[in-house]
């Protein structure tokens, strides 16, 4: 196997090739699972291209949002995984004066830790935070961790991985960091007057773990914060990492700074044996990467970009809007064919605010839960088609150059197989590298799943294309089995 692609990673309980395109998993199924449509697998190791929906931070926010619906939801439609974050305190006040939009209600809010049984309020009117107790419990429904391993451990028996983003609980602003656990106003150690919260990413000893000291009134706030973060991320391995189907990315949205930390917890999660992913400037410490987050970025560029970047690395969009529209479909069809894996970003910016993952809390009103099954239904169908070719997508490399007339991606393997997303409908031309004559042709709605017709017509290299509307269209080019040809490949006029 070319190593531009591929590298070993060996963990505690399962097998991941980090490829640039592909990534490998051993999943350990359920007693229950089996193997269903083609990317899913009961046992074993399987080429995947991931795609999946994110719950961002409410699934770990909001004990009323039904995250099992929402794992039955992603399963059906046909994603290979999801993504939560890996906590956001509550930004609502007990008695009802301040609600999150989104939600519309003062809902149940968890945390990592446990609250006081008494004594001062927190800034929403509830006992502080003790952050040297964790929120222990039974019941996923009313329990951090419980919920947490409840998770994992279904989605691992619908056969989807699970992403964890782990730091830092969105402290980006003041409006952020008053709800936070470790703002001295609710229990924790830390008062930062900054415009941008910068301390609580600040740790005392990077290189060197002190999770494993008696904690001491008497160390310095970076300590405090160093020992609170590593006990964290300590017990959030613990109980997730054995499931076997998890994968953590560093920070939330990357708009603020990740302070001295980062090489740190790099080292710290790895040494662990967990597959951990964070920014391109990172990527010899890390074994995924991420472009950035936000509007205007040209993503099939960055994911094509980082497939030949060394040490190679896969490439993980997260945060890309728009999160309505064909806009959805274009930015999703552009990261997969420059090489990347993609999530969808679902809890803001969608029909309504409370469409997206909110959609999940009954209590939640006009949430058009069917605008959130749709885009699960682009994502699936997405997921099956990049992945019906994983024996070949090693071989592939971004080739947008294929497209003469239309606008659109390709990813390529010349003279064999090419995977083609239209843009826009109506007429399209591609330049091969062999002669058009010679192919088979396949035209899948991307927003159905079912497969279309349309007219080809070949002339030399050049294979024209006319479709049956003015749609967005995903195309697999192949050289017919019977033709054997070995001349020199390379894209001709």
């Amino acid at each position: 196997m070319n190593d531009r692609f591929r590298r070993e990673i060996p963990t505690s309980e399962w097998l991941i090739f980090a490829v640039a395109t592909v990534i490998t998993f051993n999943i350990a199924v359920g007693d229950d699972g089996v193997a269903g449509s083609n990317w899913r697998t009961r046992l074993g190791t399987r080429d995947l291209v991931l795609v999946g929906d994110s719950g961002t931070q409410c699934v770990m926010q909001n004990v009323n949002i039904d995250y099992r619906s929402w794992i039955d939801d992603a399963a059906e439609a046909g994603v290979n995984a999801i993504h939560i974050w890996s906590f956001m305190a509550p930004r609502q006040t007990h008695d009802g004066k301040v609600v999150e939009q989104r939600y519309g209600y003062v809902y149940p809010g968890i945390t990592p830790w446990k609250r006081h049984s008494g004594g001062p309020n927190a800034r929403d009117g509830l006992p502080c935070w003790d952050l040297q107790e964790f929120d222990e419990g039974d019941d996923p429904n009313q329990h951090y961790w419980a919920r947490l391993r409840d998770i994992c451990s279904y989605a691992q028996k619908k056969n989807l991985l699970v992403g964890i983003t782990v730091f830092f609980g969105w402290p980006k602003h003041q409006s952020d960091w008053e709800w936070h656990p470790f703002n001295v106003a609710n229990g924790g150690h830390l008062a930062d007057r900054g415009r941008l919260i910068t301390a609580v990413q600040q740790i005392a000893s990077p290189g060197q773990e002190v999770l494993d000291q008696p904690w001491s009134n008497s160390w310095s706030d970076a300590k405090k914060t160093q020992w609170l973060w590593e006990r964290f991320a300590a017990k959030l391995l613990d109980e997730t990492l054995p499931i076997g189907n998890t994968f953590y990315v560093f920070m939330d949205e990357r708009s603020y700074s990740e302070g001295n930390c980062g090489d740190h917890f790099a080292e710290f999660f790895r040494r662990r044996g967990a597959y951990w992913i964070d920014g391109h400037l990172r990527r010899d410490k890390v074994d995924g990467v991420v472009g950035g987050h936000g509007q205007g970025r040209n993503i099939n560029a960055l994911a094509a970009k980082s497939l030949s970047n060394k040490p190679y690395r896969p490439f993980f969009e997260f945060e890309l809007p728009p999160y309505q529209g064909p806009g959805v479909r274009h930015n999703l069809y552009a990261c997969l064919l420059g090489g990347g894996h993609y999530f969808f970003h679902n809890d803001a910016d969608q029909e309504t605010h409370a469409t997206g993952i909110m959609a999940y809390d009954s209590n939640v009103k006009d949430s058009q839960h069917a605008a959130v099954r749709t885009r699960l239904r682009w994502l699936g169908i997405a997921c099956r088609l990049l992945n019906e070719h994983t024996d070949q997508l090693l071989e592939m490399t971004p080739r947008n150059d294929v497209l003469l007339d239309g606008k659109g991606h390709c990813l390529a393997a010349p003279r064999s197989r090419y995977l083609v997303y239209i843009r826009e409908g109506g007429k399209a031309t591609l330049r091969l590298g062999d002669a058009a004559t010679d192919i088979a042709v396949t035209a899948t709605n991307v927003r159905s799943g079912d497969s279309g017709r349309l007219k080809i017509s070949p002339k030399g290299h050049r294979l024209h294309l006319e479709f049956t509307d003015q749609e967005d269209w995903f195309l697999v080019i192949q050289r017919k089995p019977l033709r054997t040809d070995k001349r020199a490949g390379g894209l001709k006029d």
